[in-house]
């Protein structure tokens, strides 16, 4: 269905009181509509896979923005859809007006239509092998990385140091992963180091993604 964007949504339109809970896999979202809306439009994405925002709107037209009417809400108590994967997912609920045939898309940038909830963590198991001769100055670290969704490279970092395993992303050199993350097995380029340094894969911000992943270590 085609639409367009308007300006900033009046007063009069704001969408505020936005929850949102899982039961058996799907999500129930819901909200409070001002007295006189009939329609939102609702977009529902992953952060960190393209997903809008208060500076940055889909484009008219563009997929994953859903018309939903105040009729469907009252007979469905909200909306509800099955969502197909875990870590964290978010809802921004946008006022919506028909005139004169046509849909316009109100802004709000205040953020009381927004609502974030977590689905569950992914996990990340990494594992480390290091080969090379003991009585030379070099050795190699083979790092294997395994995860059930896709990671975009900047989730993760690895660190070294030299006499012992860095307890922390500050705690030696870090270094960033070169590519994303696929789910599955993903075997990292092989890491040239000194024969006592010692690598570990970490969060590049553990409060940003430690809700999202669980980083386990060792095989």
């Amino acid at each position: 269905m085609e639409w367009t964007w308007s300006g900033e949504a009046p007063a009069a339109l704001h969408i505020s009181g936005v929850d949102c809970r899982t039961q058996d896999g799907s999500s129930i979202l819901t909200w409070d509509w001002p007295g006189s809306l009939r329609y939102v439009f609702l977009y529902g994405y992953a952060p960190g896979t393209g997903g809008v925002g208060a500076q940055r709107l889909p484009e008219s037209g563009a997929a994953g923005m859903k018309l939903y009417t105040r009729e469907e809400y009252k007979a469905n108590g909200g909306f509800r859809e099955r969502i197909d994967r875990i870590g964290f997912y978010r809802y921004i609920i946008f006022p919506c007006v028909r005139q004169e045939g046509e849909l316009l898309v109100y802004r709000q940038t205040d953020g009381e239509n927004e609502v974030a909830f977590s689905l569950g963590k992914a996990v990340i198991r990494c594992s480390i092998e290091y080969s090379g001769g003991w009585l030379g100055r070099r050795r190699t670290a083979r790092m294997t990385v395994s995860t059930e969704v896709p990671v975009p490279k900047e989730t993760l970092c690895y660190v070294k140091k030299a006499g012992s395993l860095p307890l922390s992303i500050d705690d030696g050199v870090r270094y960033p992963l070169l590519f994303d993350l696929s789910p599955g097995r993903n075997r990292l380029p092989d890491i040239e180091i000194g024969r006592d340094d010692c690598v570990k894969l970490f969060f590049t911000d553990g409060k940003a993604y430690g809700g999202t992943f669980d980083l386990i270590h060792g095989s």
